[in-house]
């Protein structure tokens, strides 16, 4: 403001001096153009050429204000847009919010030209689109969307793939979110949103691949993370335990994260896996280096049906666990029942079996317990096991198991003197 009022008097300083420059010598001034001149004293040429300037500033003035209405003009049309084109974005959420998608849409597609944030009204009625599942216009609108703001890339393929998951298109879904893997190679909800596809699709090949990942950022909830972790592992585990493939087996055990080597789950599918393959050596190797170092039933359970090497061996390895465990570990109890079991010392493996399942019924020690007391020429006591084994399949409730003893063999009267012969204790 300084500046030109500074200007404005030099200005005037300047036509002051002119004019007194002017009246000190007064003369006359001759303006020729071709054969037309024009004969004026100096005071009116110069008053001539003050006003021509005046004129040209006010002129100049004037286009100024006329073109600066036409632009506030524009400014105002598209600041009542804009401002129309806010309050239908909200009424387009409000109408999609309660289901109304068609409304939704146009509203949305209508005023996104004029809106602030355009990306928004095209994502939203993509949105609508997809709820009343017309696919192709959601995919034409996220087009839309792009072109609206370049640099929205991810979100818009991520908004896509999640609606390709929510309809069942997962082969679309696989390929979107690949390409933004690409994109943004740690971006979390894209790994999440590709270990959703990938778990509904069965491909557990990629799927373990992702493993690493999905430890590492810890994306999903523990109940979840297991029932990915163990639907992986299980299956992979198993496709190489079919062909035998041991050398596999062990190698992709040996790349799997240490977190999920020393989740007790993971452990006991890849010894399942291993017994399997017919390697019950290293299956062994594996469940005792794990029970030397922490209990788990589930691994005591394999290491009771797998076969041993030297059952001798196993035996003593089980007996020094039961002396740091309590006496009442129906694992254990279970786990000794077999192993005396396959060493056909039936009276122990009878006597295990009993105390285990009395604490904690199993439907398999209920079956083995059975089998071997038909083995042990115990049919009443076999039929007794195989009635509650069944029950308990079926209604899920344990009850007391109580064998009857093995009767002694009828004496002659006549003989009441003889020895006593013991009863059968299946040693």
């Amino acid at each position: 403001m300084i500046f030109y009022i500074i200007i404005l008097l030099l200005l005037i300083a300047a036509v002051l001096w002119l004019g007194q420059l002017v009246l000190a010598n007064p003369g006359v001034a001759t303006i020729t153009w071709g054969a037309w001149s024009v004969e004026m004293k100096t005071a009116t040429l110069v008053a001539m050429v003050v006003l021509a300037c005046v004129a040209f500033y006010l002129l100049v003035s004037l286009l100024r204000h006329v073109l600066g209405m036409r632009r506030n003009f524009s400014r105002y049309r598209a600041a009542k847009l804009g401002s129309k084109a806010n309050r239908a974005l909200t009424q387009g959420l409000i109408q999609l919010t309660e289901g109304h998608w068609e409304k939704a849409e146009k509203l949305l597609v209508d005023h996104a030209p004029h809106s602030d944030t355009p990306l928004l009204n095209y994502l939203a009625a993509a949105r609508a689109a997809h709820m009343r599942e017309a696919y192709e216009r959601r995919d034409e609108l996220l087009k839309q969307a792009i072109e609206s703001d370049g640099k929205a890339n991810v979100a818009v393929g991520v908004s896509q793939a999640d609606m390709q998951y929510g309809s069942g298109q997962l082969e679309q879904a696989h390929a979107t979110l690949l390409r933004l893997r690409e994109l943004a190679p740690k971006h979390p909800y894209v790994l999440k949103l590709l270990t959703k596809v990938l778990y509904r699709q069965e491909n557990w090949d990629a799927l373990l691949e992702l493993l690493p990942d999905l430890v590492k950022q810890n994306l999903l909830k523990t109940e979840d993370m297991n029932k990915v972790q163990g639907a992986t592992l299980k299956a992979m585990f198993q496709h190489y335990a079919k062909d035998k493939q041991t050398g596999k087996l062990q190698a992709m055990w040996k790349k799997l994260p240490a977190p999920i080597r020393d989740n007790p789950e993971a452990i006991l599918l890849y010894g399942e896996a291993l017994h399997a393959a017919g390697d019950d050596l290293a299956c062994a190797s594996l469940i005792g280096s794990i029970l030397n170092k922490r209990w788990d039933d589930g691994l005591a359970g394999l290491y009771g049906r797998i076969q041993h090497h030297s059952l001798g061996n196993a035996i003593q390895q089980a007996e020094k666990w039961q002396l740091s465990q309590p006496d009442n570990n129906p694992a254990l109890l279970l786990l000794l029942a077999r192993l005396y079991n396959q060493q056909k010392l039936w009276g122990m493996a009878k006597s295990y079996y009993e105390s285990s399942l009395n604490q904690a019924p199993n439907a398999e020690g209920y079956l083995e317990l059975a089998e071997l007391l038909e083995t042990m020429k115990e049919p009443e006591n076999a039929q007794r096991c195989y009635r509650l084994g069944l029950r308990y399949c079926i209604r899920s409730e344990g009850e007391k198991l109580s064998l009857t003893p093995t009767q002694r063999p009828q004496v002659n009267p006549q003989a009441a003197k003889a020895p006593e012969l013991t009863p059968y204790n299946g040693l």
